[in-house]
């Protein structure tokens, strides 16, 4: 037995508490060996829904979409931006994990917030899904469509098959998302709840303009640069195939999966 467990035996035979250097445990983290663990969030893709095809005067043809994205695990998904001052335009983000205790950490995350004033006026979390469009079985070939969606994150719905953990009302509210003179912000997803954001929000489309008719997957990433800890990283993306015929203002959603997907994906 090592010296310093020695020690640590030793006091709590004695029913004493010892602290020793570089063993310091606060309530933001996790004592070794003990029962506590990370409550953590679990994101995944629902069905996109709302497909539909708008000509714009201009001409151009945008393929409209809605996204919906579950936290599916067993603590919320919460983020909390800070910056130092109004001339700053981003916002760092800390992720608070929660335990089983009670107690929470605060993860530094690569994660960056930004505002938006199209119409949402609050900050999002940047690049926060991203979806892409193109022919299956075709690597390296043509993306035809590709939005990559900055969200505030917020409980907007709730599954109606909810998962264990879930809160019996909405905790992250519009309102957590400030405004353009917020310094900071506490934003996040409860479990089972998502972030709900319809066809016709800002950005919730794809510009298909002179598309060949024919069928397309598109494959929707939550979470696509890993920028928060999930319990599992491997169902964070979902596929659709669909049938899209621009001329004839047509298109059909033909199957949908949870899955791995992109153009490189067979």
């Amino acid at each position: 037995m090592s010296h310093r467990r020695l020690i640590r035996a030793f006091a709590l035979a004695l029913g004493l508490s010892v602290l020793l250097p570089g063993a310091a445990v606060t309530a933001a983290e996790e004592p070794a060996g003990s029962a506590v663990r990370d409550l953590l969030p679990d994101m995944k893709m629902a069905k996109l829904y709302g497909l539909d095809l708008e000509t714009r005067p201009s001409g151009a043809v945008r393929l409209h979409f809605g996204t919906i994205g579950w936290n599916m695990g067993e603590g919320p998904l919460e983020a909390r931006g800070s910056r130092e001052g109004a001339t700053e335009t981003a916002m760092r983000v800390t992720q608070r994990i929660y335990n089983s205790a009670g107690g929470f950490r605060d993860r530094v995350s690569p994660a960056v917030m930004t505002y938006t004033g199209d119409g949402h006026d609050h900050w999002h979390v940047r690049q926060f899904m991203l979806l892409n469009m193109y022919k299956r079985g075709q690597p390296g070939g043509s993306v035809y469509g590709l939005r990559k969606l900055g969200y505030c994150l917020l409980d907007a719905r709730r599954r109606a098959n909810e998962p264990p953990n879930t809160p019996p009302s909405a905790v992250y509210l519009g309102n957590s998302c400030g405004v353009q003179s917020s310094l900071s912000v506490r934003m996040g997803l409860s479990v089972g709840y998502g972030d709900d954001y319809p066809p016709y929000f800002a950005h919730q489309w794809m510009d298909v303009t002179g598309l060949v008719a024919g069928v397309y997957r598109i494959c929707a990433t939550v979470d696509p640069l890993g920028d928060f800890r999930e319990m599992s990283e491997t169902n964070n993306q979902r596929w659709t195939d669909v049938r899209i015929d621009p001329a004839m203002d047509e298109v059909a959603a033909l199957a949908t999966g949870v899955g791995a997907c992109g153009p490189s994906v067979p």
